[in-house]
C-alpha cells in the first residue's frame, strides 16, 4: 500500500508540474511584446516588474507552504498563473495590462517555487527514499523542460495564425495542472521543531542560511548561474534580430528544451565530477562570446548549446541546496534561494536593457559572457567546496 501511495504521487506530482509550464505562449511572448509595439528596454522594465512581485511574495509563499498544504498550493498557484495569459489577451499593446499579467505569473511561480522542491524532499524522506532525490529531481526538470518543448512547438504553430489564439489556450493546461495537484496523494511534513507561526519559519530560516556556510557557498553559485536564466528572456528578441521566421521559433524552444531535459536528466550522473562546476561555465563564455560577435541564424545553435551545457548545473546545485538544509523550514529556506535569484534579476535584467538601449541587442550577449568569465575564477577559487557534500 505504502509503495502504491509512493507511485501515486509521482505520477500526480509529475503530470501537474508537466501541465504548469506547458504554456503555448512560452515560444513568443516576449517577441508578442516586440511585435506589440515595446521597445526592449520596456520589455526589460516586464521582467524586473516580475522579478519584483516575486522578491514580495517568495518568501511568505515559503513559509506559507511549511505552515499549510503544499499540495493545496500547488493546486491553488496554476489557477493564479491563468489569469497572466487572460489579461494579456485583452492587454492589446497595452504596458500596464502587460505588467499585471506579469504579476498574475509571478504570484504563481511564488507558490511553486521552493514549495515543489520541499514537497519532493519530504515525499521522499517518508518513503524512505532520499537516496534517489537526484534522481527524481533530474526526472522534475526533464519533464520541466519536455513540456516547455512540446508546447513552444505547438505555440510557434499557433502563433504562425494567429498570437492571441497562443495566449488564451494556454489557460487550458494549467487547469490540467491544478486537477493533478488536487489527485496528489500527500503525507505528514518531516518534523523536526515544534514552530506553527508563520513568521517563527522565516526566522528558523534565516539563522540556517546565517549559519550554513555550504549553503551559502551553493547560494552564491546558484546565483551566478542564474545570469544564463535571465539571458534566455531575450532569446526570443535575438531570434527576430537574426531574422528567424517566427514559424519557427517553436522549433527552436523545442530545441532549447531537448537539450536541457537531457542535461538535466542526466544530471546525477555528473554529480562526481566535480570540475564541471568550473568548466562548463567558462565554455559558456566562449559559446556566448561567438554569439555577441556574429549575431545570425547559425549562432542561435550557439546559444542553444549553451543551454545545454549549463542544465545538469541548476540541478546539480538544487540537490546541493537541498542537501545542506538542516531545519525543518525547507521551502521557505529554498524560497530565500529564489528570493536572491530574483533580486539579482532585476537589477540584470535593467542593465541588459540599458546596454541595448546603448549598444545594441547583441552586447547583451557579450555582456553575459564576460560575466561567466569571472564567476569561473571565483569557481576555481572555490572550488574545494564544491568537492563537499552530496
Amino acid at each position: 500500500m505504502k509503495e502504491q501511495n509512493y507511485q501515486s504521487f509521482l505520477r500526480n506530482y509529475y503530470l501537474s508540474l508537466f501541465f504548469y509550464d506547458f504554456v503555448f505562449a512560452y515560444a513568443i511572448y516576449n517577441v508578442l511584446f516586440s511585435i506589440k509595439g515595446l521597445s526592449v528596454s520596456e520589455i526589460s522594465i516586464l521582467l524586473a516588474c516580475w522579478s519584483l512581485t516575486s522578491i514580495l511574495f517568495e518568501i511568505p509563499s515559503g513559509a506559507l507552504a511549511d505552515y499549510w498544504s503544499r499540495r493545496k498550493i500547488l493546486i491553488l498557484a496554476p489557477l493564479i498563473k491563468s489569469f497572466c495569459f487572460i489579461t494579456w489577451f485583452f492587454a492589446n499593446g497595452d504596458f500596464y495590462l502587460y505588467a499585471l499579467g506579469f504579476f498574475f505569473w509571478s504570484i504563481g511561480y511564488s507558490l511553486v517555487s521552493g514549495t515543489r522542491e520541499a514537497l519532493l524532499y519530504d515525499e521522499l524522506t517518508f518513503f524512505n527514499k532520499t537516496k534517489v532525490y537526484e534522481k527524481a529531481l533530474s526526472k522534475k526538470n526533464f519533464y520541466f523542460y519536455l513540456s516547455i518543448g512540446i508546447s513552444s512547438v505547438l505555440g510557434g504553430m499557433i502563433a504562425h495564425y494567429d498570437l492571441d489564439y497562443v495566449l488564451i489556450l494556454s489557460v487550458i493546461p494549467l487547469l490540467f495542472s491544478s486537477f493533478f495537484a488536487f489527485c496528489m496523494p500527500e503525507s505528514k511534513k518531516v518534523k523536526s521543531t515544534e514552530e506553527i507561526h508563520y513568521l517563527k519559519f522565516i526566522k528558523l530560516a534565516y539563522k540556517e542560511v546565517k549559519s550554513n556556510k555550504l549553503l551559502f557557498y551553493f547560494f552564491i553559485y546558484s546565483l551566478g548561474i542564474s545570469i544564463l536564466s535571465n539571458l534566455e528572456e531575450f532569446d526570443q528578441l535575438y531570434f527576430e534580430l537574426a531574422k528567424l521566421p517566427i514559424f519557427y521559433f517553436g522549433i527552436a524552444g523545442l530545441i532549447w528544451a531537448i537539450f536541457n531535459a537531457t542535461g538535466s536528466y542526466f544530471a546525477h550522473k555528473l554529480k562526481r565530477f566535480t570540475f564541471i562546476y568550473f568548466l562548463i561555465p567558462f565554455l559558456c563564455f566562449v559559446l556566448l562570446l561567438f554569439a555577441g560577435l556574429f549575431p545570425s541564424i547559425p549562432m542561435i545553435g550557439l546559444l542553444l548549446l549553451t543551454h545545454l551545457l549549463a542544465s545538469p548545473l541548476y540541478t546539480l546545485i538544487e540537490s546541493k541546496i537541498q542537501h545542506s538544509i538542516k531545519s525543518k523550514s525547507r521551502a521557505t529556506v529554498t524560497s530565500v534561494n529564489s528570493l536572491i535569484i530574483n533580486f539579482f534579476s532585476i537589477g540584470i535584467v535593467l542593465i541588459f536593457g540599458q546596454i541595448s538601449e546603448i549598444w545594441n541587442l547583441q552586447s547583451i550577449y557579450l555582456a553575459s559572457g564576460f560575466f561567466l568569465l569571472v564567476f569561473t575564477f571565483w569557481v576555481i577559487s572555490k572550488r574545494k567546496i564544491f568537492n563537499t557534500g552530496r
